[in-house]
């Protein structure tokens, strides 16, 4: 093998030197290279005879299948035989013609016809050996050499001066034109047999040798003009041979090229994998390595370029790759994201971002307090509601069901309020209605058992609690209904969509997934401090399928079971929020770079959907203000209830955690700039759907720019809901389940759904 070494490049001087030539990068190279090839210079053959073999597999095997014959070489055979039935046919007509005219005896007719017939014959069931047996295939051109050698014999005898002296009968002038038959003949032999110089070369010196004695010892034409016939004959043959040969070297030349540079690239890995200790190398190590090859391979062009222009350009690219390779090195651009400089993002909503939108690492500014406890659940409040009796009739209850997933703000409340449940309401309406029992076995008793499970899993918390797992139910389907990715869901889809909904956030602490990693908290401990909460939520949806009764899975096929689960876990992983940027960024990356997404392909299906689910999870953020400063305030309540158990641990309070000094306008603008509006950009681009852009967007907007005004107004310990104002965000969530009584009155038609 060639070992790339300096002295196989130009130097300046070698390159100043030919810079005049066009030619002067292969000039030098093929020089080189041509003394190192493994080739015999007399035979044009491979030394080693493995390579051989390799090359003739090459030429003639399928690149799939090396039992196959490949097509390229079909289709010269195709030509060939084709050729060569035409030719003999052409020659059989003729001899048949001359013998009605009197021209032909019998002697020569039937010598023509039992050659021909011959000839067709062998070169026939060579033909069948040469598709069905391998072996024959690898050594084809021994016997098509043999077939050719025949076939000359068979033209130089049948010429009519040599013929009519060997069976003794009247010459007379008719002879066919041996030259231009043989001449054509050999270039047909010579695609044939893959412009081979040593078989070519020696059917050339035979038909010569064979012309030549024959004529002379049996033909009645003059020595003179035997001799200018084998001397045109020969000038032909020999340039036949000449580009036999530089066809033939060419082509070992590039295969031999290629088998090294494979060859070297095995080496290479080989020697890498030998030097390394681990085995399984991860994406980022692969992507490091492929830019060391890219750069070393600019460099050796840089070095080989004589214009100055073309250089810069590669030595900027190698400064560049230098870069890619130091970005990918240390896994920012999959782990991290930064807030730039000169953004206008403040410093606060910067902070804000950093410490809820990215990853937990512990790295983290937090200040753990090591002699404190390790958190428990029951540091969080777990006061039970009253569950009301129905207040509404049930046509009125009906009519609210059946806008979900059809009115953009539909109030979850309004069902809480009528039932005492949300979930279990929901669910159980939707899959009544889609017929999802049914499809896949699912008793009522058992759907009823699953869902009120998930529901009562639920805590107590002022947000993350079973009305807004409703919500974001309701929210989810609306982007499936209200456009055209309906089509792309079946029913497996839109069952496995209801349960990540539903269960993406049940057993929820109500504290966020950085204060139980700061805290050491159990969960935390048990899924290894990522994405600790979303973790949680999967396994207790399937501990909860796990029950007796509850399986509402248990008549699902072994594929659709496999489906469903990869899609619901896949969807409540991406609600972490700490991953915020990194799914935006995969997912505005092939929605808008690529516009490559394929809801044919199901990791496809899965993305889309999960960023569906993200989506509706802080969908409220684009609800008419009525719904939004609700939920906002039940967000901000539940902050607030986790910043005062920082506080009782003097542990640094999270950002907008403090109910003190939290400004709470400022926080949802910038929220709702830097988080929710690009989300929903790219979402809504994604979906394509006029009413969801003038539903959601707009709405978003709006909220923006009534944030931002409540903000200069400096309301930032005042929120106004529904037109009520509360002084104080200290209340016990009794308290906030009752302003849902307040909604009730609101006179805002956008509010209510039609009933």
């Amino acid at each position: 093998m060639i070992q790339h070494t300096k002295s196989n490049r130009f130097d300046d001087q070698g390159i100043s030197k030919q810079s005049k030539s066009l030619t002067y990068i292969v000039l030098e190279h093929e020089e080189h290279e041509n003394s190192h090839l493994p080739i015999s210079p007399n035979l044009l053959t491979f030394r080693d005879k493995e390579l051989n073999s390799k090359y003739l597999k090459t030429i003639y095997c399928h690149s799939d299948d090396s039992l196959l014959v490949s097509p390229d070489f079909k289709n010269t055979l195709l030509f060939f035989y084709l050729f060569y039935t035409l030719y003999l046919v052409v020659i059989l007509t003729f001899s048949l013609l001359l013998h009605s005219d009197g021209k032909y005896s019998d002697q020569q007719l039937f010598y023509h016809i039992s050659c021909c017939a011959c000839l067709l014959t062998f070169a026939y069931m060579l033909l069948l050996s040469t598709l069905k047996s391998h072996w024959i295939l690898m050594r084809n051109r021994h016997y098509y050499f043999v077939l050719g050698i025949v076939t000359i014999i068979y033209l130089i005898i049948g010429d009519d001066r040599v013929l009519s002296e060997i069976l003794d009968t009247d010459y007379k002038e008719s002879r066919f034109p041996t030259i231009a038959i043989i001449s054509c003949f050999i270039v047909m032999m010579r695609n044939l047999l893959a412009e081979c110089f040593y078989y070519i070369t020696l059917l050339s010196i035979l038909s010569l040798i064979l012309f030549l004695s024959l004529n002379l010892g049996y033909s009645s034409l003059s020595v003179y003009s035997t001799l200018f016939e084998f001397s045109i004959l020969f000038v032909f043959l020999v340039l036949q041979i000449f580009e036999s040969q530089q066809t033939d070297f060419r082509t070992r030349q590039l295969f031999w090229r290629k088998t090294r540079e494979e060859k070297a690239f095995e080496k290479k890995e080989n020697e890498q994998e030998s030097n390394s200790k681990v085995k399984i190398k991860t994406e980022i190590e692969v992507l490091v390595h492929i830019c060391d090859d890219i750069k070393q391979d600019i460099k050796y062009a840089h070095s080989v370029i004589m214009f100055n222009d073309v250089k810069e350009r590669l030595k900027r690219a190698q400064y560049a790759l230098e870069r890619v390779k130091k970005r990918i090195g240390h896994g920012s651009f999959l782990m991290e994201v930064k807030i730039e400089a000169d953004s206008n993002i403040d410093e606060q909503d910067k902070a804000f971002i950093k410490e809820n939108f990215m990853e937990v690492t512990h790295e983290s500014t937090t200040v753990i307090n090591r002699g404190a406890r390790r958190t428990t659940m029951s540091d969080i409040d777990e006061k039970e509601p009253p569950f009301p009796f129905s207040n509404y009739g049930v046509a009125e209850l009906e009519g609210v069901l059946y806008s979900v997933g059809k009115n953009w703000n539909f109030d979850v409340w309004f069902i809480y309020d009528a039932t005492g449940h949300s979930i279990h309401i929901v669910a159980k309406y939707l899959l009544q209605k889609w017929g999802l029992g049914e499809s896949y076995s699912i008793s009522e008793e058992t759907s009823d058992k699953f869902f009120q499970t998930v529901e009562k899993t639920y805590q107590n918390n002022p947000y993350h609690n079973a009305c807004h797992g409703a919500d974001v139910l309701h929210t989810l389907l609306y982007f499936y209904f209200q456009s055209d990715f309906l089509k792309n869901l079946n029913t497996i889809d839109t069952l496995a969509s209801i349960v990540a909904a539903t269960g993406h956030d049940v057993g929820h602490p109500g504290v966020t997934n950085r204060f139980l990693v700061n805290n050491r908290h159990e969960i935390a401990l048990k899924y290894n401090d990522n994405s600790v909460l979303e973790n949680m939520h999967c396994s207790e949806i399937y501990s909860i399928m796990g029950k007796h009764g509850c399986n509402i899975f248990e008549h699902l096929s072994s594929d659709d079971w496999i489906k469903a689960r990869k899609l619901i876990i896949e969807m409540v992983l991406e609600t972490d929020m700490s991953r915020h940027f990194e799914i935006l960024g995969r997912f505005r990356t092939r929605c808008l770079n690529f516009s490559d997404l394929n809801m044919e392909v199901q990791d496809d299906k899965v993305l889309v959907l999960s960023m569906g689910l993200k989506c509706a999870d802080i969908g409220h953020s684009a609800k008419i203000p009525i719904l939004h400063e609700k939920w906002t305030r039940l967000v901000c309540e539940e902050f607030f209830k986790q910043g005062d158990v920082e506080r009782s641990r003097n542990q640094p309070i999270s950002m907008y955690c403090d109910r003190e000094n939290a400004d709470i306008p400022k926080s949802q603008a910038g929220f709702i700039k830097n988080i929710c509006i690009p989300l929903f950009e790219v979402w809504c681009q994604f979906l394509k759907s006029e009413l969801i852009n003038k539903t959601v967007l707009d709405q978003l907007t709006q909220n923006q720019a009534m944030w931002e005004e409540k903000s200069k107004t400096k309301h930032s310990s005042v929120v106004g809901v529904g037109g009520l104002v509360v002084q104080s965000l200290t209340k016990d969530f009794s308290e906030v389940i009752s302003l849902g009584k307040v909604m009730k009155s609101a006179d805002d038609v956008g509010a209510r759904p039609a009933v």
